[in-house]
């Protein structure tokens, strides 16, 4: 059904007010790695506009230092709201008698509370912080726990979702008009649509993309050729499965494919090896949590752990069973707290991924916020 003149004029003016907010947009390869300077634009531009956070960093070079301290900021004040306004929240910490300002290093942090996935299984709207006129959109994933969860995003907390998208696929290599992202989800059952978050990034920023969600190999492929993709992206299996039948009918590099992006699954040695052979380009993974806000990290070309989006987590590894927190480098729980969220915030979530923190700066020259190694499931062993 096509867009009336009014709809079509709305639609537009919707657009060019959400390109202008995006600050993705004015992040270039030459830069350095995008996302990451997509992640201290808003750093920056916290700062700038908070008269605390000037005080507490002034005016020097946004080193990691001054990020850590940022996100111990971010997370005193995220505390502070969610004891005014989260029924979730109130009723975890009555008895703890936390006082937000005490917490200053990384180390306090043990102090507070772990967030875990049954709770949110079990009452989402307890963590609501605003009303319910100011939900934007809700998605429910059941993720790799079989728990369904409902969370609910506000439009600005939307835009934003879509702002790290777009520094993310610049980070993996989209830096053109002349790029098309073709995305294929065609086993996808939870109740939001990772096409529909990646086209709409795409055409904010200026990029192509195109969704086929066939099974069929011959589809995909007419669909390559007809629209001149340069990227792939698509969840782990149905990628790996799709090289293997592509094998027999092109050769590496013939369609001219610059980078692929496996999301959603696992995706081992064996399987980045067939694909990356198949079509003669690196393969990146991407890892996020509907809970977390759908795209939380990505690799670069240097596939070397994932780069997270800077400014939105404070993330920790702590000991499943102890709940210690550990070092840089040792295998753990990943915990994580949305320090920007106002609609339904969550503070040191478990998320049941075992993963390490990677303090090394990355040879993309990211260097001032850790990233995270590989990803596995905790069984609980």
């Amino acid at each position: 059904m096509s867009l009336s003149l009014p709809s079509k004029i709305s639609t537009s003016i919707r657009m060019s007010v959400a390109k202008r907010k995006l600050e993705s947009r004015k992040i270039g390869l030459q830069d350095g790695n995008p996302l990451e300077q997509w992640g201290l634009a808003k750093i920056k531009s916290d700062i700038k506009s908070n008269k605390e956070l000037r005080e507490l960093l002034g005016q020097e070079e946004t080193d990691r230092d001054a990020i850590k301290e940022y996100k111990l900021f971010k997370f005193r004040e995220l505390l502070e709201y969610v004891l005014e306004n989260s029924p979730y929240y109130q009723d975890l910490y009555a008895d703890t008698d936390i006082d937000p300002s005490e917490i200053r290093t990384y180390e306090e942090l043990e102090r507070i509370p772990l967030t875990e996935q049954e709770e949110l299984a079990n009452k989402p709207y307890h963590f609501l912080c605003v009303s319910r006129k100011d939900i934007a959109r809700e998605f429910t994933s059941s993720g790799t726990t079989n728990m369904l969860k409902r969370m609910a995003y506000s439009q600005g907390e939307l835009l934003e979702i879509v702002d790290s998208v777009i520094s993310g696929l610049k980070m993996a290599g989209m830096d053109s008009s002349d790029d098309t992202l073709q995305i294929m989800y065609p086993t996808i059952t939870a109740t939001w649509d990772p096409g529909l978050v990646l086209s709409k990034a795409c055409a904010l920023a200026g990029f192509n993309s195109v969704i086929e969600d066939s099974l069929d190999v011959n589809e995909q492929l007419n669909t390559m050729k007809k629209s001149g993709t340069t990227m792939i992206i698509g969840t782990s299996s149905f990628l790996y499965d799709l090289s293997k039948q592509v094998r027999e009918l092109i050769e590496p590099g013939e369609l001219g494919i610059k980078r692929i992006i496996c999301s959603s699954e696992p995706l081992t040695p064996d399987m980045r090896e067939e694909i990356e052979s198949v079509w003669g380009c690196k393969t990146l993974r991407q890892w996020g949590m509907t809970e977390l806000g759908l795209a939380n990290a990505i690799e670069c070309e240097n596939q070397d752990g994932f780069h997270l989006n800077n400014p939105d987590f404070l993330v920790e590894v702590i000991d499943p069973k102890t709940g210690k927190i550990l070092p840089a480098g040792e295998k753990g729980e990943l915990v994580v707290t949305t320090l920007r969220r106002k609609c339904m915030p969550l503070i040191r979530y478990r998320t049941r991924d075992i993963t390490s923190l990677i303090d090394e700066p990355c040879e993309c020259g990211a260097c001032v916020d850790q990233r995270i190694g590989d990803i596995e499931r905790w069984t609980g062993n």
